[in-house]
């Protein structure tokens, strides 16, 4: 792939100094925006990992032993970081609708617990069981229903008090959106590009502020918007309330 002989020599240097750190295979990688630039995908995997505790902190006590999903985990590229930075009181699950991916991790990450999902729910979890999820840019590639199906699902897997953080494109997409496509994100507060597999990185959904807060998330409690900047997703912090 063209991206990857463009990092090929950084890549190099990324394996001489950071032997033991395995990475995934490169088709694999493709669905992670920062590989296989591997120095990126470990940086900002660990940066992530640090702002989600960060997170966390803000609403449960210091060392309390979560129950942490990454829903739409991937390869690895953040929640490989949460046993070292949860502590070893957390228990982490990671699950992902591409058996190839969670058959590496669980073949190259220790520390966690990993499962495959379908494109539709459910999850394996037994309800209320799980503290804190994030979905980091999995709603921006389903369609309206299968993410209302899926919110209801993430609802069911938690608790009253339990926290849900997920990342959303928003208005900072707007100037990568076609003039009609504008004109539905404006009136609508959705626009979907489909007409390829659902799921897939090319499939790509835009949500506004007023549609998450007054439709798919309407029965979650909005504690914080991280609006995103120059093409960066929005980043909501939700509750879910009794």
């Amino acid at each position: 792939m063209l991206v990857a002989a463009k990092h090929r020599r950084t890549n190099r240097l990324f394996s001489l100094a950071n032997a033991g750190f395995k990475v995934p295979p490169q088709v694999l990688a493709f669905d992670e925006d920062s590989a296989p630039h591997w120095d990126s995908y470990k940086e900002s995997g660990g940066q992530t990992a640090a702002l989600l505790l960060q997170i966390a902190r803000r609403y449960f006590a210091e060392g309390s032993p979560l129950r942490v999903l990454d829903w739409g985990c991937g390869p690895a590229r953040v929640i490989r970081h949460l046993p070292a930075a949860f502590g070893p009181q957390a228990s982490i699950y990671g699950s992902d609708y591409n058996p190839a991916t969670i058959k590496w991790c669980i073949e190259n990450i220790h520390g966690v617990s990993f499962s495959v999902n379908d494109l539709l729910p459910p999850l394996p979890f037994a309800a209320d069981f799980i503290d804190f999820v994030y979905s980091l840019s999995v709603f921006t590639h389903l369609s309206e229903s299968v993410s209302h199906r899926w919110i209801d699902e993430l609802r069911r897997i938690t608790h009253t008090g339990s926290i849900l953080v997920i990342t959303t494109q928003g208005d900072s997409f707007l100037d990568k959106l076609l003039p009609d496509e504008v004109d539905a994100y404006r009136s609508k507060g959705l626009v979907v590009r489909g007409k390829v597999s659902e799921g897939k990185r090319i499939f790509s959904a835009f949500h506004s502020p007023r549609y998450l807060t007054t439709t798919l998330f309407r029965n979650l409690e909005v504690l914080e918007l991280i609006p995103g900047t120059s093409s960066s997703q929005d980043m909501w912090i939700l509750r879910k309330p009794p």
